[in-house]
């Protein structure tokens, strides 16, 4: 997959910076594809089809930037991957483009014919426009207006448009969206969605450094810092997870909490005691996949108290992931 990024120039216009990267025409869908979960590849699936089909290559439209964190600042948001992640997952789609543009509010101020006009015709090229049942683009309708004619407008600008339909999980009925997702993962529905990814949910950041109660006891942990600040973190508590440090995987336990053993008061921290590891950790990049959520956030009476809970947790942690 080529990723193809564009920026916006002093002079208010887009600009691609691989320029000589940009195919003729593409057969394409757009969206923020937080989650790249089964309902999007789902989709991705019927793009690569369709692109086969014709003979095109095929092309995954989104931003830099959720829309909605820029046109409701004040609406908490919080995304299922970074940027990274998102990209490694539609990379292993085996879609042939990624066009990352850069959502602002001269892009957000854009009508859905000018949308079509500036950017989907003159700057991507695209010959056909798969359309998710609930994404919209352009500027919304105003009050009293009818819902803007995604096909239409498409026929107008010269471009063939496919609505297509939702993809639903069969055991509950429902289609899969991205906000569901995360509905389930602050209620500690870890399971179900990771059913609905297609993978186990995960973590990524840089290691750095804690304040070495870990090793004092015998469990010594990495403290984890997301690349993404929007990044949900899942339900305070201990976690079965496997953890990435470039091509190796290691079991581990995770903990997401505030400490209360240590004080009150104390900063959430995202922390990682990596089974059979030896090293140093510091400045180098983890990615954790959580696979269950183990127990809730406690509070300990001493020191011994929550080292004989941290044993427990690896013993069960360590029969959860088979080790």
């Amino acid at each position: 997959m080529d990723t193809i990024k564009f920026i916006r120039l002093p002079s208010g216009e887009l600009s691609c910076e691989s320029p000589e990267l940009l195919p003729e025409q593409v057969v394409a869908t757009i969206g923020v594809f937080d989650g790249v979960h089964g309902g999007h590849r789902f989709l991705i699936e019927q793009l690569k089809h369709e692109a086969q089909r014709l003979r095109l290559p095929s092309a995954v439209i989104t931003f830099d930037t959720p829309p909605v964190m820029v046109v409701r600042p004040d609406h908490p948001f919080e995304k299922l991957n970074s940027n990274t992640e998102r990209e490694q997952l539609l990379a292993k789609t085996g879609v042939d483009f990624l066009f990352l543009l850069p959502f602002d509010w001269a892009l957000a101020a854009l009508s859905a014919e000018e949308f079509f006009r500036h950017i989907i015709t003159r700057q991507l090229h695209v010959h056909t426009l798969l359309m998710g049942y609930d994404h919209h683009f352009g500027r919304p309708p105003k009050a009293g207006d009818p819902p803007t004619d995604y096909k239409s407008l498409g026929e107008k600008w010269g471009v063939r448009v496919l609505p297509q339909e939702p993809f639903f999980d069969e055991k509950e009925g429902k289609p899969y969206s991205s906000s569901r997702i995360r509905k389930l993962l602050r209620a500690d529905n870890l399971s179900l969605a990771n059913q609905l990814l297609g993978y186990n949910f995960r973590i990524t950041g840089e290691v750095k450094g804690g304040l070495g109660i870990g090793k004092t006891l015998g469990f010594p942990t990495a403290n984890i810092q997301p690349e993404d600040a929007h990044k949900l973190i899942p339900p305070l508590g201990v976690y079965a997870v496997w953890a990435h440090l470039g091509e190796a995987r290691y079991g581990g336990m995770l903990y997401i909490g505030n400490r209360p053993t240590i004080a009150d008061g104390l900063e959430r921290t995202i922390e990682v005691n990596l089974f059979n590891f030896q090293g140093n950790l510091y400045d180098k990049k983890i990615a954790v996949e959580l696979i269950a959520h183990t127990r809730g956030e406690a509070r300990f009476s001493s020191y011994e108290e929550l080292s004989q809970a941290l044993r427990q947790d690896a013993e069960i942690t360590q029969g959860l992931l088979s080790l």
